[in-house]
This record gives C-alpha cells, sequence and structure tokens, in this order.
C-alpha cells in the first residue's frame, strides 16, 4: 500500500523544505527521537507506506511517514531498516505515534544518531495527508517556503534560551550574516557576540542616528573601513536600539522574514532588560546590606560570589544622575557589579578588582566625574571603599570632571577619614543640622541648593519653590546660627567645604 504526495523538485536549492522546517511547525506536533544532525536534509516528497523494505518503493530527499506497520521488530532488523532508507538517500523517517509500531530498539535509534538520519514521532492528532501538503506547497510555492523558514526562526528563538548558543548567535547563521544589537545613543552592544560590530562602524551608526534618536529610521546603509559594510534596522524596544546585519553584500533577506527577525530581536532585548533590572534591584539591596554590616563574613562572600564579585573588589563613584547610564553600560559589556540606590548626589559601584580599568573606560564615555576607591578583599572596610569612592567623585568633580582615584588624587581641602569628616561636619555646620532636627526645617538642604547653583537667588528659589522672601529667611537663618557669612569667600569656602565633608559620611 503506497500513497504519494508531493511534487519533486531539484535537489539542493537552498530554499527546500528541510525535516526541520517540520519539527519547528508547531501544529505539526513532530518531536524528534535520533539523528538530529540530519535535521537539515531537503523534503522535496512525502510517502505513507506500509510495505516492507520500504526504501524500495521510495527515492532520493523523500519523507517516509508510517504508523509502524512498515517497522519490523527486532534490533537487527530495525538497524538494517534505518540503514536502508539512509543508502537511498531518504529525507527521514516519520513514525505516527498510533501505538500500532512494535516497540523501536536503542539499535535503531543509535543507528541514525551515526548516520545522522533523523526519525521523527508525529503527533496521533495530526494526519499525515496535513504534512504531505505543506511538502507540496512548499515546493511550489515561495510564501509556503517563507512560513516554514519563519517557523524555524521562532523555534530557534524558543530553544535558545536553554541551549549554548545565544538567540542572536542562531539567527545569525540562520539567515547568513552576522547580527549585532547596537543603542545608538550610547555605543553599545545589548546582546554580546564572540566578535563585536568594529568601532568605527558603530560610531558611523551613531552620528548617522545622533539628531533623530526618537525616530530612528527604518534601514539605514553603514559603510566602514576594510570592505566591512551594514544595514542597520530600527527595533522596537524601551531603549534606541537598532538590528545590524554585517556583511560584504546588502542585506539579502526578504521583507517578510526581516519583520519577524526584527519582532524577535526586540523582544530578546526588552526579556534581557527585564533580567537586568531584576538584578540591579537585588545588587542594590546586597550592596546596602554590605555598606551596613547587615551580612555576616561568610554569608557577604557567597553573595559576592553570585554576582561575580569573588576577591579583591574597589569601589567607584559617580554622580546620581548617571545611574541608569552606568547601569546600562555595564550590563551591555556583561561587567559584574552592584549598583548602589542614589544617596545624596552619588552613586556607588562595586567592581571587581582585577576589571576597574575596564569598568572606568566604559564609564568615562558617558558620565562626568568617577571617582575610585583603595582595591580590597575585607568586607569589613567595605563602608570605608564606599567613601572613599565619594571623596574621589568629589575630588574629580572639583577638578571639573573625569577621573580621580583616591590613592593618588591631589590634595583637597577635604577630611579622608569618617572621623576628621565627621568632625569637620560637626564644627561649621552643627548647630543648623541641630535646628533642622528640633523644628522640621530644611536649613541644610537650601544652603546646598543656593550654593550649588552658584549663589544664584532666582535659581535657588525655582529649585526649592519658595518665594525669594522665603529664602532670604532662610539665608539669615543659617548665618545666625553658625555665626559665617554668606558674602564673605572665607565663610563660603568653610560652608561648602562642610557640606562636601557630610556627603562623605553618608553610605
Amino acid at each position: 500500500m503506497i500513497t504519494s504526495t508531493g511534487v519533486k523538485g531539484d535537489k539542493g536549492n537552498v530554499d527546500d523544505l528541510t525535516v526541520g522546517d517540520l519539527v519547528g511547525m508547531e501544529q505539526f506536533d513532530c518531536r524528534v527521537l535520533a539523528g538530529s544532525a540530519g535535521l537539515p536534509r531537503p523534503v522535496v516528497w512525502a510517502h505513507s507506506c506500509e510495505l516492507e523494505d520500504p526504501w524500495r518503493w521510495l527515492g532520493a530527499d523523500e519523507l517516509l511517514m508510517t504508523v509502524g506497520l512498515c517497522i519490523p521488530r527486532g534490533a537487527q532488523a530495525q538497524r538494517r531498516l534505518i540503514t536502508g532508507l539512509h543508502d537511498a538517500g531518504l529525507a527521514g523517517l516519520a513514525i505516527g505515534d498510533d501505538l500500532k509500531a512494535p516497540p523501536l530498539t536503542r539499535a535503531l535509534t543509535t543507528t541514525a544518531d551515526a548516520l545522522g538520519f533523523p526519525v521523527l514521532l508525529v503527533g496521533h492528532t495530526t494526519p499525515f495527508a496535513a504534512i504531505g501538503r505543506t511538502v507540496a506547497l512548499a515546493n511550489q510555492s515561495d510564501q509556503v517556503r517563507r512560513i516554514a523558514r519563519v517557523s524555524r526562526l521562532y523555534e530557534l528563538a524558543r530553544t535558545a534560551t536553554f541551549g549554548e548558543q545565544s538567540m542572536l548567535s542562531r539567527l545569525s547563521a540562520e539567515i547568513g550574516h552576522r547580527l549585532h544589537v547596537i543603542d545608538v545613543a550610547l555605543g553599545s552592544e545589548v546582546l554580546r557576540q564572540e566578535r563585536p560590530l568594529g568601532p568605527s562602524v558603530v560610531a558611523r551608526l551613531v552620528d548617522g542616528t545622533a539628531d533623530h534618536l526618537d525616530r530612528l529610521p527604518a534601514r539605514l546603509r553603514v559603510d566602514g573601513p576594510d570592505a566591512v559594510e551594514a544595514t542597520a534596522l530600527a527595533l522596537s524596544a524601551h531603549r534606541p536600539c537598532m538590528l545590524v546585519a554585517e556583511g560584504p553584500e546588502d542585506l539579502d533577506v526578504d521583507v517578510f522574514l526581516l519583520l519577524h527577525i526584527q519582532s524577535l530581536t526586540s523582544m530578546e532585548v526588552e526579556r534581557i532588560g527585564r533580567e537586568r533590572a531584576d538584578r540591579d534591584v537585588r545588587g542594590a539591596e546586597l550592596l546596602a546590606r554590605l555598606v551596613d554590616g547587615g551580612l555576616g563574613d561568610e554569608a557577604g562572600r557567597l553573595a559576592l560570589d553570585g554576582f561575580g564579585l569573588a576577591g579583591a573588589r574597589t569601589a567607584l563613584a559617580v554622580p546620581a544622575e548617571s545611574r541608569a547610564v552606568a547601569a546600562t553600560l555595564l550590563g551591555d559589556a556583561e561587567l559584574p557589579a552592584l549598583l548602589g540606590d542614589a544617596r545624596g548626589d552619588s552613586v556607588v559601584v562595586l567592581v571587581s578588582g582585577d576589571r576597574v580599568d575596564e569598568a572606568v573606560t566604559l564609564l568615562r564615555r558617558h558620565v562626568p566625574a568617577v571617582g575610585v576607591s583603595a582595591s580590597s578583599s575585607a568586607l569589613g572596610q567595605l563602608a570605608d571603599t564606599a567613601r572613599q569612592a565619594r571623596w574621589a567623585l568629589q575630588a574629580a568633580v572639583a577638578s571639573r570632571g573625569g577621573v580621580a582615584e583616591y590613592e593618588t588624587a591631589a590634595p583637597l581641602l577635604l577630611p579622608r577619614t569618617v572621623a576628621d569628616a565627621e568632625f569637620a561636619t560637626r564644627v561649621v555646620l552643627g548647630p543648623v543640622l541641630d535646628h533642622d532636627r528640633q523644628n522640621g526645617t530644611e536649613l541644610l538642604v537650601t544652603l546646598e541648593k543656593f550654593l550649588n547653583s552658584d549663589r544664584s537667588w532666582r535659581a535657588a528659589a525655582a529649585e526649592l519653590r519658595i518665594h525669594r522672601q522665603t529664602l532670604g529667611y532662610r539665608l539669615r537663618k543659617i548665618e545666625a546660627l553658625t555665626g559665617r557669612s554668606l558674602r564673605s569667600t572665607g565663610d563660603l569656602t568653610a560652608l561648602w567645604t562642610a557640606l562636601l565633608a557630610r556627603r562623605i559620611t553618608d553610605h
């Protein structure tokens, strides 16, 4: 008994339907039992056959479909079946899950694996006619081939999370172009690849989109040195990203397939973003407990190991408004780090001691000032390490930006120890702190805003959302409590230095 469906086509066409395409179509409920290495085999015809020695009735690149009646019993006979089908050049064997086949032996599966001959199990609700018609249409219709490739793309995306290769690597292999995802605002590669995109191509990409980040072009051509060319395509994501296909020629994937690749990549960027945000929250909580001494040494070391921060660690401090950018840059580079919550005007970032230079280089591209502490492996010194980073940040700010290291920064009129910082704060600002605590006022905040705005009454009043007369009253009160004049250069220096000292003592 033989029934046939399909239209034979020429062997070797790159767009031929493959066994893997059929597996990727979830509606067929096919799963691979053995011979997965043969999934790329083309299928140009499909037969349902229950005769003995079925390879006598089928030809090359044809799929044998059976409910199991043509499958012999016994290991040796089943080994002979697979060998015969393979030698005849068949595409594969699809067995209906109808409980009519004899028990499939280990000899069958090991032979199929050794020969790379795919053996599929087809769900009992899937009619062979549906598979046959699909094969027939696929060899006549470009549209069905497109649908098959899309199905394969979604299968690649679904399984990438559990495999060794990333989804982007699998999609790259599928379409024959190396893919990259670039944040065009920061110039960073979002989904890391073994071979990153060249910096000159990234720079041209960023330059080409700098004026319209809110509305990225649907497609952008980028030429680079050494005949490297790329086509960039906007992604729908929470950050301004583009999918970049690298290759010697313009992207030759049709629009139908390209839209699905863009959609899959956008979803992957969003998924990675959610994972990083969750890790960021947990990291901030851990850093706060470590700095505050809320974890024992053993628990602290285990927690840091989980974040890839074993051994010596260094604290960096960045301005509070740069926290999101720092988190994004370090996340894109997959550089292990703990980012604290913003406290005052700064944020502390804990990184591995042997990757400090890499972290600073990344941050300096988009962060105006960075403070770097001394390196230490002692958990009990983390609080002091954080204060060192904040001191160095103030030194960097005082030098009008850049990077400052605690151990080498030029001396400032700032205390280096916690005790000195607390003493300086108390001597100058003690009466103001006491008044605020006892009366619920905001004199210290008022002083800080006033000095941060370069003593501009209008700017300070606007930021504090108070009338200029109220600002004047508060400033006179501060002068009365401290015994210092806001018109005296010496007194202003003392007040400003005391404010900076207080920032250093703030965890």
